[in-house]
């Protein structure tokens, strides 16, 4: 079996995973979303959303253009490389399964001192929700454990066809509606879909797969959703106009106040809070902090972080900026805008399976700074952790122990 087996690179990324693509999709789709305006909670005109969304799209746009021209001016992107860093299979594939069983042990423990799982609770009408399980602090590295797990797995499905790979990705599925967790669903699709659109190649069948998966993610969101909330005190929450189409899915509704609201609440929070002007920016970097260390670094300096002034309590995330906005105004929003445009572009260009995985990571963040800043989020962000221990190191080897099946691909 030839040495190269395990020299495994992806230069051929799709232009659909650019983070040019992402973030004008994401970003755009949102304007035209909440330019409907089929919701009576959307209060503000569509010229403002465009106003507040061009603090955030511009800067993002302008550092690729800058970082793609230096690139290409200086061809640094096209600079001899050497050759491609094996991949330790072997040891990859046991780290995989030990940390599996640790997480599996710590969740047991979870659900021991937790009395149940939230699904359960729900079937009961019990008065505990999704948010009293798991052990403070403990309970967003244990998921961040799971779904770099699952993201690792998932792409040695793709590389060796082996299904046996396959049984994390769905668990963890599984496992985001038995705790009733819609982020975790929602970050690890996404995750998926960037791996495979990086290793796959793209074909009329493969886009009609995308949009079936899209669809069955839009009903299954709802689904999740009307568990939690009630489909007619979801409708009753969201007010939709006289113009909202009533025959579609309820998973359509849930889709469309949520991608709107966060926006609409950023843009409020803007008419009513003042920045702090802080250059620590306690807001943006408390979320790094484990829970129970928060208010001991930080004491009264943070303001609501994860959600700012809120038209109503019922939809309670103001998009990615919020907590620069709040630390420093638009200066805050540019910011930020500026240091994740850097780093999705940083690993657009490299092509190490392990950089690969770290830039599916980051793209789900980029696709969610809608909701949320998982940049600086530390349950998400580990997972760059994660994922750089299990491929360290990154060894040449003399004979190669990966399937046969994953050198016809990786030679292909």
């Amino acid at each position: 079996m030839r040495e190269k087996t395990n020299a495994l690179r992806f230069n051929d990324k799709t232009f659909l995973l650019h983070p040019f693509t992402v973030f004008s999709i994401v970003w755009l789709t949102v304007v035209f979303l909440y330019s409907l305006h089929l919701s009576k909670l959307l209060r503000y005109s569509t010229s403002e959303v465009v106003r507040v969304t061009g603090y955030i799209w511009l800067p993002f746009v302008g550092v690729i253009f800058a970082y793609t021209a230096f690139h290409h001016f200086t061809k640094l992107a096209y600079r001899p490389r050497p050759d491609a860093v094996r991949v330790n299979f072997d040891l990859l594939e046991r780290r995989l399964t030990t940390w599996f069983r640790v997480w599996v042990l710590i969740s047991v423990v979870e659900v021991l001192v937790s009395g149940g799982i939230p699904i359960v609770w729900l079937v009961q009408h019990s008065a505990k929700t999704y948010v009293d399980f798991g052990i403070t602090s403990v309970h967003g590295l244990v998921n961040s454990l799971l779904a770099s797990l699952a993201i690792c797995r998932f792409a040695l499905y793709l590389i060796t066809g082996e299904r046996k790979h396959l049984r994390v990705p769905v668990f963890v599925v599984v496992w985001s509606v038995l705790v009733v967790t819609r982020q975790l669903m929602l970050e690890s699709l996404l995750e998926y879909a960037v791996v495979f659109l990086s290793i796959k190649r793209i074909r009329p069948g493969t886009i009609a797969r995308i949009a079936v998966s899209v669809l069955l993610v839009i009903l299954v969101f709802g689904f999740v959703g009307n568990l939690r909330s009630g489909s007619e005190q979801f409708r009753s929450l969201a007010e939709p106009t006289a113009q909202y189409p009533d025959w579609l899915p309820s998973g359509v509704l849930w889709v469309y106040i949520y991608m709107t609201t966060p926006v609409n609440n950023l843009v409020y929070t803007m008419h009513s809070f003042p920045p702090l002007n802080n250059l620590l920016f306690p807001n943006t970097l408390a979320t790094l902090l484990p829970t129970f260390l928060r208010t001991i670094v930080y004491g009264n300096q943070l303001s609501q972080a994860e959600s700012g002034n809120l038209i109503t309590q019922a939809f309670n995330v103001s998009t990615a900026y919020l907590g620069p906005y709040e630390d420093y105004g638009l200066f805050g929003i540019v910011l930020l805008s500026i240091l994740t445009s850097f780093a999705c572009q940083f690993f657009w260009y490299r092509s190490k399976l392990r950089d690969l995985l770290i830039f599916a990571v980051l793209t789900q963040c980029l696709v969610l700074t809608l909701f949320f800043n998982l940049f600086f989020a530390l349950p998400v962000i580990t997972q760059v952790v994660w994922l750089s221990y299990f491929f360290m190191p990154e060894v040449r080897l003399g004979k190669s122990n990966t399937p046969q099946r994953a050198e016809k691909r990786a030679l292909a």
